[in-house]
């Protein structure tokens, strides 16, 4: 059996790349691309060093799963619901896997590797099939229709995954807009060193006492909610906040100590309207 290196790493590249992406979507914390990327090449080198002579002990589960984990660690960085993640990928990726060699033994290929027609009818079909209802179930379970966010501050920005939610009634008591609400993690394209270690004391310690702690550019809102009478949540002007392409200006964003979701479908919350092309919320 001739096996091409190239091959190898190409289709594992791409497939961990999918993997890693729907996994993104899923749990609302879609991939930056310097991080795809490099776990998509990290996949694909150790799929070709599985198929090095002599290496077939690299393919055996316990290094598998110390794979995954290191390209879901690498994709996603050091977040909450790793678990989570971790065995999401895992299960992706088997399904893709499982499709591929389906694909192989219904279009009967015999030369022991699967060609690019394989992969392509095959892996892609999965994909597909696995992004539409995995993330129809997310939108019907969330009651709400989802949409890419894309928030702004000081030259840097992160994307998350937001809930439109017509029942979230809260906005800023300074400009009576609609507050944009995130879980502070998903936003973590957007911290300095120094705010990343005080905010992961947030749930611990409070938005008053973090507050005191971070820099010019906080302040605390004030909330009402089911069980909770008086709140405070720990808030900032971002510099531009966009919904799917649609500018909503500057919005204030306010920061949840805790996943904003308990599917992990989505990161944040906007109780406002999408907006149109141009549309400033904030005063």
């Amino acid at each position: 059996m001739i096996v091409y290196l190239d091959m190898v790493f190409l289709l594992n590249g791409v497939t961990d790349a999918a993997a890693l992406y729907v996994t993104g979507r899923l749990t609302g914390l879609p991939l930056e691309g310097k991080r795809l990327l490099a776990s998509a090449l990290l996949g694909g080198t150790y799929g070709a060093l599985c198929a090095l002579p002599g290496m077939g002990a690299a393919a055996s589960p316990v290094p598998q799963l110390l794979a995954a984990a290191g390209l879901v660690r690498l994709a996603f960085g050091r977040r909450r619901a790793f678990l989570r993640r971790f065995f999401l990928f895992f299960i992706l990726s088997c399904a893709m896997a499982g499709a591929l060699l389906a694909g192989e033994r219904l279009l009967q290929e015999q030369r022991g590797l699967l060609n690019w027609k394989v992969f392509f009818l095959a892996g892609g079909s999965c994909f597909i099939i696995l992004s539409v209802v995995f993330r129809g179930g997310a939108r019907h379970g969330a009651a709400g229709q989802l949409c890419r966010c894309v928030v702004e501050r000081r030259g840097r920005s992160a994307a998350v995954t937001a809930l439109l939610d017509t029942g979230n009634t809260l906005v800023d008591g300074l400009s009576g807009a609609p507050v944009l609400t995130v879980h502070w993690e998903a936003l973590e394209p957007l911290w300095q060193e120094e705010e990343r270690a005080v905010l992961s004391c947030l749930e611990r310690d409070g938005a008053a006492v973090c507050l005191e702690r971070l820099g010019a550019g906080f302040r605390l809102l004030p909330y009402q909610a089911v069980g909770v009478r008086s709140g405070l949540l720990l808030c900032f002007r971002a510099d531009g906040v966009t919904m799917d392409g649609r500018r909503l200006g500057r919005v204030t964003v306010a920061l949840s100590p805790a996943p904003v979701s308990d599917g992990g479908g989505y990161a944040a919350l906007w109780g406002g309207d999408a907006g149109r092309e141009g549309e400033c919320y904030a005063a």
